[in-house]
């Protein structure tokens, strides 16, 4: 599901072949989903439901600044903002990038085991927020959480390898009773943030 340019369309389910994703993880994750469809046309007992899962964020996640995702990790640098500056953007800020907040998310894993009351197979299926924000939208809005006046800097020293991210979500919104992630950006992001700035202080 990922894609090079940030104008390009959502990635549908049937699209993920032919392919030959950027990062090394991406070839794992065709080659399980492939194993276990295999496995249940073979008549096994076990019942198996495949998420393709775009941009899920949420409280608990690593703050690290160096390893932890960019929610997280901006919140923790306008949480600490004057004290350890400065606020980074590692890029060009206009790669695009869908987020769906963990509430939306379980609420779909939940849909697809119980469809697999009476279903071998439930998916593969997109799981995301059919929506774009570019990286400063996001920084901005989350510097607006804050409520303080925040300078951004940018690292352009990080090669961008995946310019835009996103999915179309309409096959698990038809097979799953209507389901679509309905947490507003806005309204998550202030539950991480709210809940690093606690992680912090303790």
């Amino acid at each position: 599901q990922l894609q090079k340019r940030p104008d390009s369309e959502a990635i549908k389910e049937d699209q993920v072949l032919p392919a030959n994703p950027e990062l090394s993880y991406g070839w794992a994750k065709l080659i399980a989903e492939k194993q276990l469809e295999y496995l249940s046309k073979e008549g096994v007992s076990t019942k198996f439901a495949i998420a393709r899962f775009i941009g899920i964020y949420g409280e608990n996640q690593d703050m690290g600044l160096a390893t932890g995702s960019v929610i997280p990790v901006f919140c923790r640098r306008a949480v600490e903002y004057p004290k350890n500056k400065p606020f980074i953007i590692w890029g060009t800020g206009q790669e695009t990038r869908s987020y769906c907040f963990i509430d939306d998310a379980i609420d779909c894993i939940k849909r697809m085991v119980r469809k697999l009351d009476y279903e071998q197979i439930v998916g593969p299926l997109n799981v995301g927020k059919e929506e774009r924000n570019s990286i400063i939208e996001l920084a901005k809005k989350i510097i607006h959480i804050s409520g303080k006046e925040i300078d951004v800097e940018f690292d352009n020293t990080k090669n961008t390898l995946i310019w835009g991210q996103w999915c179309e979500c309409s096959k698990a919104k038809q097979e799953l009773d209507g389901w679509h992630a309905t947490t507003p950006l806005a309204i998550g992001l202030k539950r991480v943030y709210d809940h690093v700035k606690k992680r912090i202080k303790e």
